[in-house]
């Protein structure tokens, strides 16, 4: 017999496989259960076996099945519910179903991680005019909370996808800890390299447009998260009616609530309807271009999103394509902006969308996206309106017939880009 004091106990078994557990090894329950259980025979004076120490632990490793631990490429969403097609919308074919950190469905190559987009806002129900004031009371403080938890799931989305984004930007030579957004301008890139050369590179490293749009949007966030955060720490639980004033030249995109989402909107489907107006009345026509009409998508494809147009086109119309496209307040900015400030963003957006084209193509086409990636992808191209109104109450109301209007717009804008 060997003496007790060259015996494993139970509780050391456990911690030999938590320690092994930690550093990647993992086992079966069973191993350690046995352990255990010699233990207690061995205490109670039951006759059994002794085993050395090295036996024990050399029985947990045999007795464990082989695995490979996955690496999480992805930030991981935030712990509120997922965002979820409308329940009326069809399913998209995938291979498995898409999880937390797994990314080895057939969408997962066209759609970024949920946590690039704003957490679900679960705030409390509203009172009836007769509560008390205690419930009130309680209620704005429920608010408070849900205020509270949406601002910070954000700040730290924005924190890990852009750590998750790092990796990226190195395969690419995009500096690490300069936030900017790919693709670089036409003329110049990181380390000297040209538009043409990133979109190689680009080829080359197998880029998805989940990988593009994770790079992308982190940056976009990462340069506002640091005045976003002082602005909530100055203002606490008047944020929400500060950056609702302030509009998203502070806010990160994770962290807008659905309202402010929504008065984007309805601010960016305006400046595309005063720009094509003005195209029309620069043309003599008074007849307003309808959204969604072939003459609107000869616009915004053929015209405002073609590389020679961007660099060739009046300064007026530079103007009017970059109000569609959201990279300018309004159409009728001052002239002697565009050379140096319009032009160049509207050079960068071309790239970016004909990169963005491609990819949505290389990785199954417009039936790959889900429902909001869809949204996101219309409205980068301004296809404002081309399923009804904007807002999402309205939105709510129409269900999959909007998103199915959405997917046909932008099917019939990669075919006039003759990406398909």
């Amino acid at each position: 017999m060997i003496s007790p004091s060259s015996i494993l106990c139970g509780r050391c078994a456990v911690s030999v496989a938590r320690s092994y557990s930690r550093s990647g090894r993992l086992f079966l329950d069973d191993a350690v259960v046995s352990s255990s259980a010699w233990l207690f025979a061995w205490k109670g004076g039951c006759s059994f076996p002794a085993v050395d120490n090295n036996a024990i632990v050399r029985g947990l490793f045999l007795s464990a099945s082989p695995c490979r631990i996955s690496r999480r490429y992805y930030a991981s969403p935030s712990s509120s519910p997922k965002h979820q097609r409308p329940p009326s919308a069809a399913p998209l074919p995938s291979s498995t179903t898409e999880s937390a950190t797994a990314t080895t469905s057939l969408s997962s190559d066209v759609n970024p991680p949920p946590s690039t987009r704003p957490a679900d806002l679960n705030l409390p129900p509203r009172l009836a005019p007769s509560a008390t004031l205690r419930d009130r009371f309680s209620r704005y403080l429920a608010v408070g909370r849900a205020y509270y938890t949406f601002y910070k799931t954000g700040l730290k989305n924005v924190y890990h996808n852009y750590r998750a984004s790092i990796p990226i930007r190195r395969s690419l030579g995009l500096p690490v800890y300069l936030p900017t957004s790919p693709p670089p301008a036409p003329s110049t890139g990181p380390k000297g390299t040209s538009g043409a050369v990133f979109d190689a590179a680009v080829e080359t490293l197998n880029i998805s447009r989940a990988d593009l749009q994770l790079v992308r949007r982190a940056a976009y966030d990462v340069r506002r998260m640091i005045p976003f955060t002082l602005l909530l720490i100055i203002c606490g639980e008047m944020t929400p009616l500060v950056v609702l004033a302030l509009g998203n030249a502070v806010t990160p995109f994770t962290c807008r609530v659905p309202r402010q989402v929504d008065k984007e909107r309805m601010a960016r489907e305006k400046r595309k309807q005063l720009a094509l107006q003005a195209v029309q009345g620069g043309l003599g026509s008074a007849t307003p271009i309808s959204p969604g009409s072939e003459e609107e998508l000869t616009w915004l494809a053929d015209n405002f999103a073609n590389r020679d147009f961007a660099a060739s086109a009046s300064a007026e119309q530079v103007l009017r394509a970059c109000a569609v496209f959201g990279l300018a307040k309004s159409h009728d900015r001052p002239a002697w902006l565009v050379p140096w400030l319009y032009r160049p963003r509207l050079k960068k957006y071309t790239e970016y969308l004909a990169l963005d084209d491609q990819l949505i193509v290389r990785g199954g086409g417009v039936k790959a996206l889900n429902a909001e990636e869809v949204r996101t992808a219309v409205e980068e191209r301004g296809g404002f309106g081309v399923a009804g109104p904007v807002s999402n109450s309205s939105r709510s109301a129409n269900g999959w017939s909007a998103e199915r209007e959405e997917r046909r717009w932008l099917e019939r804008w990669l075919k006039r880009r003759k990406y398909i």
